[in-house]
């Protein structure tokens, strides 16, 4: 068979390779991405491979992988040696006594657990409405800084810029209402965000991402993602995934964010894993990495 640019194929005697997309095609030669095994060269002509059929067309990474993985310039670790790794840390996986333990200094999901339905106590809609309706926006921020120093998911620094920001009745308003419709309003999600963005700028040192993600990851994580900048462009590399970084708040590289992390979703339940919320593929995420958990 003739291949092209942009076929999606299998191999057939590598299937645990998964769909790969055709880079280039010579007389001599042609080269694909597999998205279980990265980059391979074949040699013409290509007895072994087939076209990929139906559902295979939609891989999520092959619509999102990154130029530098395609072009060779960076690291690939396919997502099978990814899952490797972090059963080497828990052998059980999101299951493992491990993982589950309440130590804080060990355990990767239950203090985050615990922080998401204190979260959910303080920080509810009705609640929050009702402070807000009543001008009690040092209450609301109160909250806010008792539900963060839950966890150590913020760096010292931004706890302490955070904190700051929170305890300056100027800032007291805006920081609270951005919050509360990024999280509860009606406009859509980008718009939201943008407000967001717009009103963490105005804090000293806290147009963080990790600021920006916190509360909608603990209020929402069946859909929302702690956003902690080098844990996940180590995760975006290692995966193949375009996340578009930027330090700056910006909506493309939330949207990237929050994709990669429902593609693990569905990746590691495919691989049995059977993660159940953002929390644990946030767990993921930060114990693949070597400088992280390990």
């Amino acid at each position: 068979m003739q291949w092209k640019n942009e076929d999606y194929v299998v191999h057939k005697k590598r299937p645990e390779w998964g769909v790969g997309k055709v880079l280039y095609v010579n007389s001599q030669e042609i080269s694909i991405f597999f998205v279980n095994y990265g980059r391979f060269l074949m040699t013409q002509p290509t007895e072994f491979l087939e076209s990929a059929q139906g559902e295979l067309h939609g891989h999520q990474l092959l619509k999102n992988v990154a130029p530098a993985v395609l072009d060779g310039s960076s690291r690939f670790l396919p997502l099978p040696d990814c899952v490797r790794y972090f059963l080497k840390l828990f052998p059980n996986g999101f299951e493992d006594e491990a993982y589950l333990t309440t130590n804080p200094k060990r355990g990767e999901r239950h203090y985050k657990l615990n922080a998401s339905k204190l979260a959910h106590s303080l920080l509810n809609k009705s609640d929050w409405s009702a402070l807000s309706n009543d001008g009690n926006y040092g209450e609301i921020c109160q909250r806010l800084m008792k539900v963060e120093a839950k966890t150590n998911l913020l760096h010292s620094f931004e706890k302490i810029k955070w904190h700051a920001a929170l305890k300056d009745v100027a800032l007291q308003k805006s920081l609270a209402d951005a919050l509360f419709n990024d999280l509860y309003g009606q406009d859509v999600r980008e718009t939201r965000f943008f407000k967001l963005a717009a009103s963490l700028q105005g804090a000293d040192g806290c147009a963080k991402w990790t600021i920006a993600t916190y509360y909608g990851f603990l209020l929402q994580p069946e859909s929302r993602m702690f956003v902690k900048p080098e844990v996940t462009k180590f995760a975006a590399e290692a995966c193949g995934w375009d996340l578009q970084y930027d330090s700056q708040l910006n909506w493309t590289t939330l949207k990237q964010a929050e994709a990669l992390a429902q593609y693990l979703f569905e990746e590691l339940c495919r691989f049995g894993q059977k993660p159940r919320d953002m929390i644990d593929i946030q767990s993921f995420i930060w114990c693949i990495d070597p400088k992280s958990y390990a």
